[in-house]
């Protein structure tokens, strides 16, 4: 008797009668695959009796065979996107899936009020009497609720958080009001994703500059000073514009609506601005005054920091595509700005690479992107503001003045 141990231990030529029941065995598994083989190949021909229709019958035939199985999943995922799109766009949840914000109670009852200004218009014919009549068109998610996203083309995620997102729009910033025929435009300013409720609106024209103005502290106040403010007027529209002054007063009084609250909030606000920034409305991060913890300066100030920016400049002013020279001679002197905000990150105060992206952002410079992206991107994750970063990520990818409505892309 062959002790197992002893076999284990030490290697053994094999014995002949090893090796014919090792070619026995070898042999059997070889017989069992070929008939298994064989069964495979058998099915094919003898598809179960329950594909009763030739479609059913080809598509089992083509899970089978492998042929014709990538198209038709495709298709089948088109299929359930498109189903998945239609249910979502019945109901509000379309405006927080798409844009990743919820919108304030202010922007339901602004269009309540156009809804009772025109009473027998549907929402398109809404929009189209705002442009017509005021020269404003309303954007975003009030195109959602006047029903136009319903029929349109399924488009990638970055599109949606680019429509009618200007040059200078940092992701805390969105468009509801947009002049017609201009980049005067107004929007919604959250200083986190989650905010929807008393939320202050500011105006910029991207034309001129990247600084923001707070205008408004509901929709309300935006569309007073926008008729005070942008609106030209003409002899034959001033009576119109005098009725709904008078129709949007007395709405406000009966749904107890403040026309007032702008001073409020901002004032509110600016007690958690920790620095302006270049486009002027300031950065809001938690920080402990005590402590000091949360935010600190730059080590450049704005001025200086300017003056680094400025040698992307052509000697007339207007912005050039800068030689590689120009390029390595502005990222030298960023890079000890860049590194101070990275130590001053590692040590809890998230707010100062905010404030060196949202200046380097401003500066319009392409050339900065990559630099800009990886500031954001570490600043809005530990601030907790993912929503911000898939935005910056969309923008700076596509970052343009015009062609900025997802209706007015190719097809």
């Amino acid at each position: 008797m062959r002790n197992e141990v002893h076999l284990q231990k030490y290697n053994h030529p094999e014995t002949r009668g090893d090796k014919i029941a090792n070619e026995e065995t070898q042999s059997s598994t070889e017989s069992e695959a070929s008939d298994h083989k064989s069964k495979n190949f058998q099915d094919a021909d003898n598809i179960p009796d329950k594909y009763e229709t030739a479609s059913l019958r080809e598509e089992a035939m083509a899970k089978l065979s492998g042929k014709n199985y990538m198209a038709r999943l495709q298709n089948r995922i088109k299929l359930s996107e498109q189903k998945e799109y239609d249910n979502l766009v019945q109901s509000n949840e379309f405006i927080r899936h798409k844009f990743l914000v919820e919108m304030p109670p202010d922007f339901y009852d602004f269009w309540k009020f156009l809804q009772q200004l025109n009473p027998k218009q549907n929402g398109q014919e809404i929009l189209l009497y705002m442009e017509k009549q005021f020269q404003l068109q309303l954007v975003g998610p009030f195109e959602f609720i006047a029903g136009k996203f319903q029929k349109a083309k399924i488009r990638e995620p970055g599109d949606y958080l680019r429509h009618w997102r200007f040059f200078y729009d940092p992701p805390e910033f969105q468009t509801v009001f947009v002049r017609k025929s201009t980049e005067i435009h107004y929007g919604y300013w959250r200083d986190s994703p989650k905010e929807n409720d008393n939320l202050l609106l500011a105006r910029n024209d991207s034309r001129k500059n990247c600084e923001f103005v707070f205008i408004a502290g509901n929709i309300f106040e935006a569309f007073f000073y926008y008729l005070d403010k942008d609106f030209t007027p003409t002899p034959f529209t001033a009576t119109m514009v005098a009725t709904t002054k008078k129709a949007l007063q007395k709405f406000a009084e009966v749904h107890d609506i403040a026309l007032d609250n702008l001073e409020k909030l901002r004032k509110k606000r600016n007690s958690k601005v920790v620095c302006k920034t270049f486009h002027r409305a300031g950065i809001v991060v938690p920080y402990d005054r005590k402590t000091q913890v949360g935010y600190r300066p730059l080590i450049e100030s704005d001025s200086e920091l300017k003056k680094i920016l400025q040698i992307f400049e052509t000697v007339d002013g207007e912005t050039s595509d800068p030689d590689d020279r120009i390029k390595t001679s502005v990222m030298e002197k960023l890079n000890p700005i860049a590194v101070a905000a990275n130590i001053a990150v590692d040590e809890c105060d998230f707010g100062t690479a905010l404030e060196l992206g949202i200046d380097l952002f401003c500066s319009g410079h392409k050339e900065l992107h990559m630099l800009i992206q990886t500031l954001l991107v570490q600043a809005y994750s530990l601030l907790h503001r993912p929503q911000f970063i898939a935005i910056a990520k969309a923008h700076l990818e596509r970052r343009n003045h015009v062609n900025l409505s997802i209706f007015d892309l190719d097809n």
